[in-house]
Order: C-alpha cells, then structure tokens, then sequence
C-alpha cells in the first residue's frame, strides 16, 4: 500500500504538470469570448463552443498554420465581421502554394486569386464574386 506522502507527492507533481494546459486552456477560452463578444445568449455559447475548436491546435491537422490563425484571432480581437476578416488576412502570410502537392496546389492557387479577385468587396457582393470565380474554375 502506497503511503499517504507518496500519494500527495504524486498529487503534486501532477498538478504542476497539468498548470500550463490550464493557463492556456483559460487563455483560450477568453480570446474566444473576446472573438464572439458580439452575440448573445444561445448564440454565444456556440460561438464560443466553434472559436474553441478552432483554437485547439493540439488537434489541428496543421499546428503552424492554427498557431497563425490563433495569433490572427489575438491581434484582431475586438473586431467583428468584415473587419474583422480585413485584419486576420493582412496578418496571417499568404501560404507558399509551390511547397503542396499538384491537387492541393490548385486549390491554393484557386483560393489566393478568388482573395485577390474578390478582396475588396464585402457582404453580398463579396460572396457573388466568390460565387461567380469558383463556379468558372
């Protein structure tokens, strides 16, 4: 049988362990508030709930391109919708479409003209010009 010291020691060390996942969990869950400031009630919550998701780059495919988006999310934080969206891009560097592979490359390439294409138009006309390039691809 383990001695009561040798339970509170291992009670302890993996406390001290688990502090900086808390403390990040926490810095999470504030940018996400942050990001969905602008809803209420119900909405909130599922925004809230969807930034989290996004924010867990543990589990994203792609943990350089999530550690972007999330320090997007933090210096655009306090801005919503289209302004939003404006400082996120201007923050996050165009990916290298030459680095990926020939099917991935197309999109990407797809995707930098459809943001150079469409850019600067917002709202309706913004979604009917994305519309509009990727229906003639």
């Amino acid at each position: 049988m383990k001695s009561p010291l040798m339970i509170l020691a291992g009670a302890l060390m993996a406390s001290v362990f688990s502090l900086p996942v808390l403390a990040q969990n926490a810095q999470d869950r504030e940018l996400a508030r942050t990001l969905c400031a602008d809803q209420s009630g119900s909405a909130f919550k599922i925004c809230v709930n969807q930034q989290l998701r996004n924010l867990d780059c543990a589990s994203a495919g792609n943990g350089q391109q999530c550690e972007m988006r999330k320090q997007a999310a933090r210096q655009c934080a306090g801005l919503f919708g289209w302004d939003f969206r404006q400082c996120a891009q201007a923050v996050i560097p165009q990916l290298d479409c030459s680095t990926l592979r020939a099917g991935e490359r197309r999109q990407c390439e797809l995707n930098q003209t459809a943001n150079t294409v469409c850019g600067n138009k917002s709202g309706e006309e913004h979604m009917n010009c994305l519309r509009r390039h990727f229906s003639s691809q």
